[in-house]
C-alpha cells in the first residue's frame, strides 16, 4: 500500500526541521553577540551572512535529498498531488521561509533564547557553547504494518542518510572550488509552487 501524500508531507517536513534544529544548535556559539530577532535594529556580522549562505546551500540540498526519497520530484517539476497536499498543509511552511535572511535571524534568535533559558533552569553562572558534534541525520520512520518490512526500510533509510550527510559536504565544497555555489532552486520554486496552488485554491480556478 503506497503512502499517502499528507503522510509523505510531514515525513519531508520532519527530515528538514531535523536538519535545521541540527545546524541552529551547531552554529549558534556565532550569534552569542545577536541582540534581537529584527535584522534592522542592528548591524549584521559578515559571519552571520556568510553561515546563512552555508545554511542556504546545505538546505536546498536536504530537500532535494529528501524529495527524491519519495519521488515528489523530477527537475523541480513536482508531483501534482504532492503541491495539494503541501497546500493544505503548514508542515513545510516554517522551513521554507528559513531561506529568507530576516526568517533566519529570528530562528537563530529563537535557539540563542533556548539555550539561555535551558542554561538558566540548571543553574549554571555563564553561558557556554561546547562545540556541536555532528551526527548522522536520523530520517523520520515510515510507518508501515509489516514489522519486517519496517526494519529493512529503516536500515535503508539510516544508511541513505549517512551517504547524504557526506555526499553533501563533499558537493558543497566541490561546488565552492568551481565557483558554483548551491542555491536554493528548489525550495523556492516549492514554496512558489505551494503559494500559487493556495491561490487558485481560494479563487476557486481547482
Amino acid at each position: 500500500m503506497a503512502t499517502r501524500q499528507r503522510d509523505v508531507i510531514q515525513l519531508v517536513a520532519s527530515e528538514c526541521n531535523s536538519f535545521a534544529e541540527r545546524f541552529f544548535a551547531e552554529h549558534r556559539r556565532h550569534f552569542e553577540e545577536l541582540s534581537s530577532d529584527d535584522v534592522g535594529s542592528a548591524e549584521q556580522k559578515a559571519e552571520w551572512f556568510q553561515i546563512f549562505k552555508r545554511f542556504e546551500a546545505e538546505a536546498e540540498l536536504t530537500v532535494q535529498n529528501a524529495l527524491m526519497l519519495w519521488g515528489a520530484v523530477q527537475a523541480k517539476t513536482f508531483e501534482q498531488e504532492f503541491i495539494e497536499a503541501a497546500m493544505q498543509s503548514d508542515a513545510l511552511n516554517d522551513y521554507l521561509s528559513l531561506t529568507e535572511y530576516p526568517m533566519f535571524v529570528k530562528r537563530m534568535w529563537r535557539e540563542i533564547q533556548q539555550k539561555r533559558e535551558r542554561d538558566a533552569k540548571l543553574g549554571e553562572d555563564r553561558v557556554t557553547s561546547p562545540k556541536f558534534r555532528r551526527q548522522t541525520s536520523n530520517r523520520p520512520t515510515t510507518p508501515l504494518e509489516d514489522s519486517m518490512l519496517s526494519e529493512r526500510l529503516a536500515a535503508l533509510d539510516q544508511r541513505l542518510a549517512e551517504i547524504e550527510t557526506e555526499r553533501n559536504a563533499l558537493l558543497l565544497e566541490r561546488r565552492h572550488l568551481v565557483g558554483r555555489d548551491v542555491m536554493p532552486d528548489t525550495s523556492e520554486t516549492l514554496k512558489r509552487e505551494i503559494n500559487l496552488q493556495r491561490y487558485r485554491e481560494e479563487i476557486g480556478l481547482d
